[in-house]
């Protein structure tokens, strides 16, 4: 009876009920709270984070982990913030909130141990408005992102900002969210993903086909967009070395006005071959008219910009047609391709 009392619960080859695995994470960083001015925004504040202000932080703070209140521990003699148990997920926003205060931080899943590289901290909170503020302007979720890392000159301008804001005594909380908000789009404001972040992640493979149901713009003769067109794509590419040579066909499936714009024709299937060049994981290339003797021979119509998301190939489009409008226009949110 002792025997398989031993055994109730455990399993036996053949059972039904096969162990369950701990796949949960646990996520580790070190607080830092910056100089607040205004108490009423941030109480417990102090760049060096003194034992009397890191207690009122400990004693009036809350963790959401990808918007959910989750359970965590804080140690008051090493600053160490940890929680356990978390799902998996692809990746992890914690906003750790204190008062009308918040330290956010970003963390691309890696293992079960995860280490913030920059804590919960001013300069993880300027890191996660710079990754929110692009994917935000080119439609994209924020964890599509988790191979890549922002770039250390434009964290350290906006931590420069941020310190500046929090410097007014008078400052609000919604003041202080809209100037970060702000100041995080205004940097990556007419940068392609080159200019925000650098992938971290290994080489990636162009070779093959990609394929998938995609959205994007065509404009008017003054470049303002006015029908949004879904389509089927197919991407095709052959690398060697740092050239790809290609083929992408899209058609169109369905369109939609804007702003109530009469939609006198409908758009036709685009297919072209091109030349493509590699630097590093992105893929650029233009797109030219044919040289048919028409009033666009031999012209630029749009510019390409192709580099990998989680789940695919994100494309970004930009017509380069400013006579007739006849490029393609994409946010890469909306134009995701998936290996076929």
């Amino acid at each position: 009876m002792l025997f398989c009392g031993l055994l109730a619960g455990c399993s036996v080859p053949g059972s039904s009920n096969p162990p369950l695995i701990d796949d949960s994470v646990t996520i580790t960083g070190t607080v830092s709270a910056p100089v607040v001015a205004n108490s009423g925004l941030l109480s417990a504040a102090g760049q060096n984070n003194d034992a009397a202000a890191f207690a009122r932080f400990l004693a009036s703070s809350t963790l959401k982990v990808n918007g959910r209140v989750t359970e965590f521990s804080l140690n008051a003699t090493n600053r160490e913030l940890k929680v356990e148990k978390l799902p998996p997920a692809a990746a992890y926003e914690l906003e750790l909130r204190c008062g009308d205060f918040s330290l956010i931080a970003f963390a691309p899943h890696s293992g079960r141990q995860i280490s913030l590289s920059y804590g919960l901290s001013l300069r993880s909170t300027a890191e996660w408005y710079l990754r929110a503020a692009f994917c935000s302007s080119s439609n994209f979720s924020i964890d599509q992102f988790s191979e890549y890392q922002v770039s250390s000159s434009l964290v350290d301008t906006l931590v420069t900002n941020f310190q500046t804001e929090l410097n007014k005594s008078g400052l609000a909380s919604s003041a202080w969210r809209l100037a970060a908000s702000n100041g995080a789009s205004s940097l990556v404001k007419d940068r392609d993903l080159a200019g925000v972040m650098q992938r971290t992640g290994s080489a990636f493979s162009y070779n093959g086909s990609f394929a998938g149901t995609v959205y994007y713009l065509r404009l008017n003769g003054s470049g303002v967009p006015v029908m949004e067109v879904q389509a089927t794509a197919l991407l095709t590419c052959v690398s060697s070395g740092n050239t790809v040579n290609g083929s992408l066909k899209i058609e169109p499936q369905a369109v939609r006005p804007i702003d109530n714009y009469t939609i006198t024709s409908q758009p036709s299937t685009v297919s072209f071959a091109f030349a493509g060049t590699l630097g590093g994981s992105y893929l650029r290339f233009t797109r030219r008219a044919a040289n048919d003797g028409s009033p666009l021979s031999g012209k630029d119509l749009d510019s390409w910009f192709i580099f990998p998301v989680n789940g695919g190939l994100a494309v970004q489009a930009e017509n380069l047609d400013l006579a007739y409008r006849t490029g393609i226009q994409t946010r890469a949110g909306d134009f995701i391709l998936r290996k076929k």
